[in-house]
Parts: C-alpha cells; sequence; structure tokens
C-alpha cells in the first residue's frame, strides 16, 4: 500500500517536471514541443518519495492549475442548446426581464411567475419556433380575438404581429402575447375589476388564477387556445348565458334596440358568475334575489325550488358564497343591534312596557342592551332558521307573515330571506345530508314547540350561493329578464367601461356598513299605547 502511494505521488512530480518546461516556453513565446522519450526522468524509488518531495508536488500542482484560462472553467451559456434564431429572440427576452419588466408585467406576482417561467426554459420563446409564430400562438390569438363570446371585449388583449420583426422586436412581442394570455385568463375566470367597486354588500372567493398555472398550461396543451377557454366559468347558468349572448348578437338589425338592451344585461351577468367560485358544489342552494326564487341543486339537476322575500332596496340581501351549517328548529331571535338601536330603544323610550307586550325580552349588561324574542308562534323567524356563517349575519328562515309570497315583488326583510315552505325546505337538505335518516316535512313540524333544536347539515357540504340574475336563461332555453332591484346592473355596466386593476380582497365590515342600508327610522308609538309595527327579518 505504502509502495503504491510512492508511486502516485511520483507520478505526480514527474507530470509536473515535464509540463513546467512547456509552460514557460508558451509564456516565452516558444513552440511547446514533447520532449523525447529517452529525456523522460526514470520513476522514482520509494525511497525517494519523501513527505517533503510530496508537498513540493502539491505546491507545484497548484501552481500549475493557476494557468488555466478563465474561459476553460465558466459556466456553459444555457442558451447554447436553442435553435440560432431562438437563441437570440431568448437571448433579448433575457434583457426585457431584466430591464423592462415592470413595464410590461404590472403585478409584482405575475412579473415573478413570468421570470421564473423563462428562466426554466432558458428563456426559449414559448410562441415561436426559429424565430416563426408557432401553431400554439395561433391558437391563443384566435381565442383572444374572440374574448366578446364571453362579453369581455378582445381589445383588451391585443395580440402581436410577429410577422417581419428582428429578434428583439420578436422578443418583446413574445412578452407582450404572455401578457394578454395571462390578463384574459384573469378577467375571464374572476373578472375585470373588484367586486368592492360595485357593491359593499359582497363577499365572494373572486378567485384569479395562478400566473404560473396559466403558463405551465399554456406550454403543455396540445390545443393552448382551447386550454385559455376553460378559464372561463363552466358553471350551467353561464354558459346558457354565454350561448343566448351569442344567438342575441346574430339577430337581424331589425331588433337591434332591444337585443342592445338584453346584451348589456348579459354582459352584466356573465361579470357576476365570474365571482362566485368555479365550483358551485354537487350539493348547493341557489338563490336568485332578482326573481325571489331558491333552488336546491343536487347531483346535476334541480329537486326542489320555493318562493322567497328577501331584502327591501335600503337592505339589500348580500351577495355571498357559504356552507349551510345546520337547521334550528324553534330558533330564538335575537334581535340586531341595527334594529335594536333605530327601530326599538326610540319605542322604549316613548313606552317602557311596549316591547314586553310585543313578546320581547330586554337585558341590560355592560356592552348594551339585548332583545330577544323566545320561540314561538310569533317569533320573526317562524320556526325554522337555516343557519350558513357570514359576516351580514344574514339566513334564511321561516315567517309568521305568510301573505307577502303572494306577492310578485317580494322585497320586503331587513336583509336575511323568508322562506315559504320551510318545513320541505328542511325536508329536502336533510335527505341530501343525512339520506338515510328518511325526513319528511311532517317529521319537523312534529318537532315545533318551545325549546330550540339543532339538526346538522355538516359534515356533508351543503353550498348557499345568493345571486343576483336580471338575465338567466330558463330549462326550456328562453331568456328571463328581471327587474334591477338593487341597481347592481347599472354599476356592473359603469365598472365594466371605467375600471381595470388587480383584484384585492373585500375589508372586513360589519352589517350596519353595508352599502345601501340606511334602516328605516321608524314612526313613534300611538299616544293610545298601540304596539309598533312587529319587525320581521
Amino acid at each position: 500500500m505504502q509502495n503504491r502511494r510512492y508511486r502516485i505521488l511520483a507520478s505526480t512530480a514527474l507530470a509536473l517536471v515535464l509540463t513546467a518546461p512547456l509552460v514557460m516556453a508558451k509564456n516565452n513565446g516558444q513552440s511547446a514541443a514533447v520532449p523525447p522519450a529517452e529525456q523522460a526522468l526514470p520513476e522514482p524509488s520509494p525511497a525517494t518519495a519523501t513527505p517533503a518531495n510530496e508537498a513540493a508536488a502539491i505546491s507545484n500542482g497548484a501552481a500549475a492549475a493557476e494557468t488555466i484560462s478563465p474561459e476553460q472553467t465558466a459556466a456553459p451559456d444555457p442558451l447554447a442548446s436553442l435553435d440560432p434564431a431562438d437563441r437570440a429572440i431568448a437571448d433579448n427576452i433575457r434583457d426585457l426581464m431584466a430591464t423592462k419588466a415592470d413595464k410590461l408585467f404590472t403585478s409584482n406576482k405575475e412579473r415573478a411567475a413570468v421570470d421564473s417561467f423563462y428562466q426554466n426554459r432558458n428563456f426559449a420563446p414559448l410562441w415561436l419556433e426559429k424565430g416563426v409564430q408557432n401553431a400554439r400562438a395561433g391558437s391563443v390569438i384566435a381565442r383572444l380575438k374572440d374574448a366578446d363570446t364571453d362579453g369581455l371585449e378582445p381589445g383588451e388583449y391585443r395580440t402581436p404581429n410577429f410577422a417581419d420583426l428582428g429578434p428583439h422586436a420578436l422578443a418583446e412581442a413574445e412578452l407582450r402575447l404572455t401578457r394578454a394570455v395571462l390578463t384574459f385568463a384573469r378577467h375571464v375566470q374572476a373578472g375585470r375589476f373588484s367586486y368592492t367597486r360595485v357593491s359593499r354588500n359582497i363577499e365572494l372567493p373572486q378567485a384569479a388564477p395562478e400566473p404560473a398555472d396559466i403558463l405551465s398550461k399554456m406550454a403543455d396543451a396540445p390545443d393552448a387556445g382551447k386550454a385559455l377557454d376553460r378559464y372561463s366559468p363552466q358553471n350551467e347558468p353561464y354558459r346558457r348565458l354565454k350561448a343566448m349572448l351569442a344567438e342575441l348578437r346574430g339577430k337581424s338589425t331589425g331588433a337591434k334596440g332591444e337585443a342592445s338592451r338584453q346584451i348589456e344585461t348579459i354582459v352584466a351577468n356573465m361579470e357576476r358568475w365570474r365571482w362566485y367560485p368555479r365550483d358551485l358544489g354537487n350539493s348547493h342552494v341557489l338563490v336568485n334575489q332578482p326573481d325571489f326564487t331558491l333552488k336546491v341543486m343536487h347531483n346535476g339537476g334541480q329537486v326542489w325550488t320555493t318562493r322567497v322575500v328577501i331584502g327591501k332596496p335600503s337592505m339589500a340581501t348580500p351577495l355571498l358564497s357559504e356552507t349551510m351549517k345546520f337547521i334550528t328548529v324553534n330558533p330564538t331571535w335575537t334581535v340586531p343591534q341595527s334594529i335594536v338601536r333605530n327601530e326599538y330603544l326610540p319605542a322604549l323610550a316613548q313606552d317602557p312596557t311596549v316591547l314586553e307586550r310585543m313578546g320581547l325580552r330586554v337585558s341590560y349588561n355592560g356592552d348594551g342592551v339585548t332583545i330577544t324574542q323566545p320561540p314561538g308562534d310569533g317569533n320573526a323567524l317562524g320556526r325554522v332558521r337555516f343557519n350558513f356563517n357570514n359576516r351580514f349575519s344574514v339566513f334564511q328562515h321561516d315567517t309568521p307573515d305568510k301573505s307577502l309570497f303572494a306577492h310578485e315583488v317580494r322585497a320586503y326583510s331587513h336583509g336575511c330571506m323568508r322562506v315559504q315552505d320551510p318545513a320541505k325546505y328542511a325536508e329536502v337538505l336533510l335527505n341530501i345530508a343525512r339520506p338515510n335518516e328518511h325526513w319528511t316535512a311532517e317529521k319537523i313540524r312534529r318537532m315545533y314547540g318551545g325549546s330550540e333544536q339543532n339538526l346538522q347539515i355538516q359534515p356533508t357540504v351543503v353550498w348557499v350561493h345568493l345571486t343576483y340574475q336580471t338575465a338567466f336563461v330558463d330549462d326550456a332555453g328562453k331568456l328571463q329578464m328581471r327587474r334591477d332591484i338593487y341597481n347592481l346592473d347599472s354599476r356592473t355596466l359603469a365598472a365594466i367601461k371605467t375600471e381595470r386593476g388587480n383584484l384585492e380582497p373585500a375589508p372586513e365590515r360589519k352589517r350596519e356598513e353595508i352599502a345601501g342600508s340606511s334602516p328605516r327610522k321608524p314612526a313613534p308609538p300611538a299616544r293610545t299605547g298601540a304596539l309598533p309595527q312587529p319587525v320581521y327579518q
């Protein structure tokens, strides 16, 4: 083993000795000829391989290593493997991302995703091959030019012409098409602006797609245009509106006036649909406020529908998506503080017994006044309440005032939704959530009494979507139009024309801060001691 070590060291020393004249000759401008074999030094014996010789050999090896030029140690160029035409474009893409990315991509998140995407592909262009527009580019350009099929404006997604451009212009055109694709995908999935530009009475996901996910799908899809189309909402109400929009735009000019109004309303409704979850859920409740209806959907079909009363225009029912948590039979009504402050305390100040005569209980604590109404036939919530947690503190419930369901326009509540047949509604929901228990409306009614009982819906997921559809296509394929009772169409259309930007999350607000929800100030009770009119949610 020791002899082997000495031979290795001796060989190293010999190589350094032979190399030194060559390096010196090169540095002196002389040719470096290989020395003849007879001049080679004999292999040193083990006795000559001393520690001093070993240290000298290592030192000489380090000196020889210093003579290697920087070109020999430089990292390989990541663009070297690209086609020469694409290499020039890639080089310009790299420069543009370093110097102009903040102008091409205004969102930090989008800019970071684009930079990472192109770095991972050695800055090779996505939309070009050998300096020429590829099929992927052709497919997405065609889809962007048809943006109006989704009620969007094609002019907002400017597509470049790649013909007769140099490498720098091609690189910039490449990145501009990337930006157009990212913008379209965001707009068609989540909307063109934050819904807070329309109303504060909304809390919806409005989830924009991830830029990195969009780019990955564009790179991997067999047909990038079809992959891009998948970012539009896939729920049935949206798809029906999209088909109706195409039909109306194909109508003759003779019906243009009426069709233009319908088109604008459809466009506003399609914009609002983008704020909702992409998947409405296998089991979900769909409330259409302007139609005053509630539908229960399960396994792709409608299983039940009923009439509802919604909030008056001054106390509008919000738009939201939440999951049903539980059903309360014989609920106690805790009066919202807005009603306490604006309606019941003024009445109480004039007549200290008025609330007691109404069956309401008043309690005082450090936080103020709490007013409740115990279960019973006269309870403002009726006999059943349907609970889905939300920051607006609204829910669905029964009502003792059944006459309002006969009205065509049913906007009378303080924001909650009153259900015409709550026992049947509970039956439908419970048979979805707990199918082995065989619930019936009669079984629910037998539970009516004086004490609260909660029936759990979870862990089954039943979504509740409160929507605002002033235009929808019914099951017969006919376009239905409804009155814009909350003035959301006009505000949506105004925002479409003026608002653009990143989607910011909605700030948290109390129920009393909802736009347009100024509670009415009640008239004082008559001096005869007449009770104030009961307030129903």
